[in-house]
């Protein structure tokens, strides 16, 4: 009995991680293959939307001077720009300094929230009070998007089934740490070979949680940004899909972010979108089966998505049965080819994204860190399971 049900597990993680594995590849080959640029379709479109610009605010005096800078060199016209930045209850004087920097300002205002909302909360605040904007783009206060980046945001929604579109979130400090770069190297994957190729496929690329813009009419009739929630990005995403609303990748709209560099950053980053994965996967995870508007095939994209950590769990448990000598020769070959995969996606997005020498140099960290992630899978998995208190850290402490 113990026999047939250990063989049942074996088969069962040697699935999921086939079917891991195999779609890496596809997506890496096509990720691979020329791709027109966004630019190159539509151009930048002279007859540009209304757009309502919000920046969520939490304790960053420090890093706002440069986000002001950044904000005034946008290229896109001030009479169809409105910029809001969102005080969240900021107690390190971060209000005072937007308050004087929005003034003189015709197209710049502060919405001042008397308590900490959240992000979520703090958008729809933003959203009830500012009615203007066809279009409504969120950036983080540590983002910097190059000038060109919102007109290249704003371009797949001339057609008007688009419902999101996200922009790339490149990394500016790659280089400071190992754990820099490894999540460098993530955000390469993810974004210039995952959500490149589900962009090519149709297959609801995934919204990032900045540099990113959706159509009012459809943030409000999915209800906006959930409060509470970990990923709003995440929850978006699926929810766009389900009312019919496609999303879109445009990987030429660049804007630039610093990443934790110290290892307790990283582990309290990557735990927290493990455990917002999950949340996600359980709240929306019945429905996406269920829903039979939807294409198979995008269902099923949609359900990967959402366990987007399952693969490491699976890794995780290969590796136990294999070290326990209750594997078979088969499974110990997946276990392998599984433990390849994401390097070859690595060596592709670096070639992607035409990457400094010195990045390619701290490709031999992977063992380490994607153990380390396999372990924050697991971390992540435990919280959800046991409920623990949702924290939200500031970004000065997550470094």
């Amino acid at each position: 009995m113990i026999k047939k049900a250990v063989k049942l597990v074996a088969g069962v993680v040697a699935g999921i991680l086939i079917f891991f594995t195999a779609r890496r590849w596809l997506f890496t080959w096509l990720a691979l293959r020329p791709n027109p640029s966004e630019t190159d379709k539509h151009h930048l479109q002279a007859d540009l939307p209304d757009v309502l610009l919000l920046v969520p605010v939490r304790n960053e005096v420090e890093t706002l001077p440069e986000l002001f800078l950044t904000m005034q060199q946008l290229d896109y016209p001030g009479r169809r720009l409105t910029v809001v930045f969102i005080d969240d209850g900021s107690t390190d004087g971060s209000g005072a300094l937007l308050a004087a920097r929005a003034t003189g300002q015709d197209n710049w205002h502060v919405l001042t929230l008397a308590r900490n909302l959240g992000k979520a909360e703090a958008l729809n605040s933003a959203l009830r009070a500012f009615p203007q904007g066809e279009i409504v783009a969120v950036y983080d206060a540590d983002e910097r998007p190059q000038p060109d980046t919102l007109r290249k945001l704003v371009l797949p929604f001339a057609d008007k089934r688009v419902g999101g579109v996200s922009g790339r979130r490149a990394v500016s400090n790659p280089a400071d740490s190992l754990a820099a770069s490894y999540t460098a190297f993530e955000g390469l994957v993810h974004q210039l070979v995952t959500t490149r190729a589900k962009d090519r496929l149709n297959l609801a690329p995934a919204i990032l949680g900045a540099n990113c813009a959706y159509r009012r009419i459809a943030l409000v009739q999915v209800g906006g940004f959930k409060p509470g929630t970990l990923l709003e990005d995440t929850d978006l995403t699926v929810r766009l899909t389900q009312a019919g609303w496609p999303t879109r990748f445009v990987p030429e709209a660049i804007s630039y972010h610093r990443v934790p560099i110290t290892l307790s950053g990283y582990w309290q980053q990557h735990t927290r979108w493990a455990r917002g994965f999950n949340e996600v996967a359980r709240a929306q995870g019945q429905t996406i089966i269920l829903d039979q508007h939807l294409p198979v095939g995008l269902r099923l994209e949609l359900l990967i998505f959402t366990v987007g950590y399952l693969d490491r769990l699976a890794l995780l448990g290969a590796g136990v049965l294999l070290l326990l000598g209750r594997g078979s020769p088969f499974l110990e070959w997946v276990f392998v080819l599984s433990l390849l995969t994401p390097l070859l996606q690595v060596l592709a997005a670096l070639r992607i994204a035409r990457a400094p020498r010195v990045m390619w140099g701290r490709v031999f960290g992977l063992p380490f860190f994607f153990g380390l992630d396999v372990a924050m899978a697991l971390a992540g998995f435990w919280k959800t399971v046991r409920q623990a208190p949702q924290i939200w850290e500031e970004r000065r402490v997550r470094v």
